[in-house]
């Protein structure tokens, strides 16, 4: 790890010092205050500077055994909710006897550890001269999928946010705390998805896999179009130093193609889709030696993109000069906009006042925004009057409104003031600050296995006439099985017309009940809680001795599509098997068409 300085302002980095060393093929970094995260396959690592001479001398091996170097960790991003998220490949560890990922991966990828491994392994410490890394072959270790993961701090409470990738790059979220990613899957099948909370995006789905999630009620719809190239980096650019046009906008990097990306979003009730057809160009590299993977906004608000080579591992010609070499783009407006830079964070940042705190989220740097915001949150409930007058007075960025309503969420961590709960039914705030407020009721609520009665607040959000705010209303009881969820459940998948926020709920129904009570709700009068049950059964393979073939004539559609889905792909046994011969022909043939399912009335056209 090098720390790189442009000491002059010439916009080239001229100075080079080595801030940590001990790797095997880095492939995400992420500050956290002092930490430096570090995603290195098989690992992550947290290294500190203890002494102030830049120059980290603190390891902290925080997981192992995490896959090999090809689809590996990668995506560290910190959230306004104080946690760590990240993307995983879908490489699987060795899984041996005291050397063993922490449970949550080990679902990804459908192994069991040894008898007696702990779910979550205890971190190592060492020194910069005791840290020693793995290494792990990728000719050995492919398992079923991938998935977007999120832990707190120092990796405690590692869980599962969504999974059915063959190689999610990376992700990053916007201004609204809204994530998108990319996911590396060959072919056609590349593509940008909006991971949230019980999400499954079709690689390795237990039944029915499905790449863009159209008209497929097993898995949701993705972003956009699939693309064919190799999807890399991706991040939301909101910067005033470039034109106004390239603003507000989601990049992403091809690596394949040699080209970047972008889009601007436009919501689709509470799906995120571009406003246009097709991915429109940044950069076209054509025939250079432009090869994008990572891209990053910088202080000053230009675009710095990574370039990796064409090989893994060093490649050398016959003299030993390196001809794989990666390199860093910088990309930046011809005529300055005028703009100026949010300035870096002074080291007495014990000094700001609440104000100026605030306007450090605005910082296209989201290690600043962390850092700000624990500042905050440092000072405690005292400033929790002016921070709610504050939030409550307007004029605040997006991004000032996100990162705010999350402060104080987590300075008041039970709400027992009720500060987070009133936002969420005041109709005369914004749509952000609303659906903030939501999120941080599911946060503060999450881990308490002890059952309670749903928070009236979250009533009142799931009949709210936005869909994006009862989609968090659903994501609540997604995170919280043991809270009494049911009559919201079965209002939704009753009512519910946005297909988003349909697929949060069968997948919150899937979490929060028996196998005996989804069951009998495959009775149930709506068609929209049997269709509902019918899914979250499915995904479980939770169907057996349950008469398919009764759902085939539900009196709702969406039952009868899904029953012939399963009866397709679910039970192994397709519906119809059409036996051509083989070769090529100029007279007639015979074709036989069987039915997987008897008796069967099959009807077939000759014209095409």
């Amino acid at each position: 790890m090098f720390l790189l300085s442009d000491t002059d302002g010439d916009g080239q980095f001229d100075s080079r010092k080595q801030f940590a060393t001990g790797f095997n093929s880095i492939q995400g970094i992420a500050w956290h205050g002092n930490d430096l995260w570090i995603a290195n396959a098989p690992e992550l690592t947290i290294v500190r500077d203890t002494d102030g001479d830049d120059i980290a001398d603190e390891y902290i091996l925080l997981y192992t055994d995490l896959g090999n170097l090809e689809h590996g960790l990668h995506g560290l991003t910190w959230g306004p909710d104080g946690r760590m998220y990240m993307s995983k490949g879908n490489s699987k560890g060795h899984t041996r006897p005291g050397h063993v990922a922490p449970l949550p991966f080990r679902e990804l990828w459908g192994v069991t550890a040894p008898e007696g491994s702990p779910d979550f392994p205890m971190p190592g410490r060492y020194t910069r001269d005791t840290y020693k890394h793995s290494y792990h072959d990728p000719a050995d270790d492919w398992g079923r999928e991938g998935g977007v993961l999120v832990c707190d701090d120092m990796g405690e409470n590692l869980e599962i946010v969504s999974r059915g990738f063959r190689n999610p790059w990376d992700i990053a979220f916007d201004d609204s705390f809204t994530f998108q990613g990319t996911d590396n899957d060959q072919n056609e099948g590349d593509r940008v998805f909006n991971p949230f909370f019980g999400s499954h995006y079709g690689w390795g789905h237990p039944w029915s896999a499905h790449w863009t999630g159209q008209d497929h009620l097993p898995t949701p719809p993705i972003t956009g179009k699939v693309f064919h190239g190799s999807g890399t980096g991706i991040t939301y650019c909101n910067s005033p130093a470039l034109p106004e046009q390239y603003q507000g906008i989601w990049i992403f990097n091809d690596w394949f193609r040699r080209t970047t990306f972008y889009y601007h979003p436009k919501w689709s009730g509470a799906h995120l889709t571009p406003d246009t057809d097709d991915w429109v160009e940044l950069v076209a590299g054509q025939d250079t030696l432009y090869k994008p993977t990572d891209i990053e906004v910088a202080p000053d608000g230009s675009i710095y993109i990574l370039g990796w080579g064409t090989e893994y591992g060093l490649q050398a010609d016959d003299q030993g000069n390196q001809v794989n070499e990666g390199r860093i783009f910088r990309i930046s407006a011809v005529t300055p906009t005028g703009a100026q830079p949010v300035p870096p964070i002074d080291t007495e940042i014990n000094k700001y006042s609440v104000a100026e705190l605030i306007k450090c989220f605005n910082s296209p740097i989201n290690a600043v925004r962390v850092y700000a915001q624990e500042e905050l949150i440092q000072r405690g409930p005292a400033n929790l009057p002016a921070l709610h007058k504050t939030l409550r007075a307007g004029g605040l960025t997006m991004a000032e409104e996100t990162w705010l309503v999350w402060a104080i969420g987590r300075i008041s961590v039970d709400d027992a003031d009720g500060m987070v709960s009133a936002i969420i039914s005041d109709g005369n705030l914004s749509l952000n600050k609303r659906i903030q407020a939501v999120r941080v009721l599911s946060h503060q609520w999450r881990g308490n296995d002890d059952p309670r009665t749903i928070h009236k607040a979250i009533i009142f959000a799931a009949d709210s006439d936005e869909p994006r705010i009862r989609f968090e209303a659903i994501q609540f009881c997604m995170r919280n099985p043991a809270v009494e969820s049911d009559q919201i459940l079965l209002n939704v998948l009753s009512n519910e017309m946005d297909d988003i926020v349909y697929y949060a709920a069968w997948q919150a129904l899937r979490r929060t009940h028996s196998v005996e009570g989804k069951i009998k709700l495959l009775s149930h009068p709506s068609g929209g809680v049997r269709c509902g049950a019918f899914l979250a059964l499915a995904e479980d393979r939770q169907l057996t001795g349950i008469q398919i073939r009764e759902f085939l004539a539900d009196a709702d559609e969406r039952v009868s599509a899904v029953a012939v889905l399963w009866l397709a792909k679910g039970t192994g046994n397709p519906l119809i098997r059409v036996d051509p011969p083989g070769g090529e022909f100029t007279a007639k043939i015979r074709v036989e068409v069987h039915p997987g399912l008897k008796p069967a009335d099959i009807r077939f056209t000759l014209d095409g």
